[in-house]
């Protein structure tokens, strides 16, 4: 009868033991790179919808801008005198406070609309150009109209809320009788990701000061 070598099958099993543990440190490592490309993945993206949320509201603050500016320069004669717009021209409407900046691509141009009473306003949505004009895909903009033409609905809302500055540093709706001297603009911009809604905040204040 042929007997077997006790130390052979102890270095048979220790071979099987390292074997299996090789096994586990090969697995948790793929597992770990996995996990770890999963999670730059997420932070990339993370990444890119928070800088897009940051470009739409320095653009809205933007827009506020330029059309106090556009008010400084449009002048012209009437009657032989000098007429010029009020610096806050379409950037107040009495009392209310919330507006949506949209764009008419047939004038290329920007208004402010105090329709809006909310960001879930159906003026506050943020559309993304998708065919047409070479020049224009892949622009993001806000439309009076319900449903756009060439253009594709995202995850991103806006609204701009104008206040007025009053001539004692008051902050309010509408400065009344008092003297206005400036507006505090702030562009408010809500996303959805992952199930979570998110929301981004910038400000800036206008003086009528050339």
């Amino acid at each position: 009868m042929k007997t077997q070598n006790p130390k052979l099958k102890c270095e048979k099993g220790q071979g099987l033991l390292e074997a299996v543990i090789a096994i586990g440190i090969i697995v948790t490592g793929i597992v770990g790179t996995m996990n770890l490309t999963i999670s730059n993945q997420t932070s990339s993206s993370d990444a890119q919808e928070r800088l897009i949320a940051v470009n739409l509201a320095r653009e809205g603050i933007e827009v506020a801008r330029n059309i106090r500016d556009t008010n400084w320069l449009s002048c012209e004669i009437v009657d032989s005198v000098l007429d010029c717009n009020n610096w806050d021209d379409s950037l107040s409407s009495g009392s209310d406070t919330i507006a949506a900046p949209l764009f008419d691509p047939e004038t290329n141009s920007w208004s402010i609309d105090f329709t809006a009473d909310s960001i879930s306003h159906n003026q506050a949505r943020v559309w993304r150009t998708n065919s047409g004009d070479p020049e224009f895909i892949g622009a993001m903009f806000q439309s009076a109209d319900t449903t756009p033409t060439n253009a594709e609905l995202t995850w991103y809302r806006r609204i701009i809320e104008l206040y007025s500055i009053c001539d004692d540093k008051t902050v309010v709706p509408s400065c009344g009788v008092d003297e206005k001297i400036g507006i505090r603009v702030q562009s408010i911009v809500s996303w959805e990701s992952r199930g979570k809604l998110l929301e981004i905040k910038a400000e800036e204040r206008l003086f009528n000061w050339r």
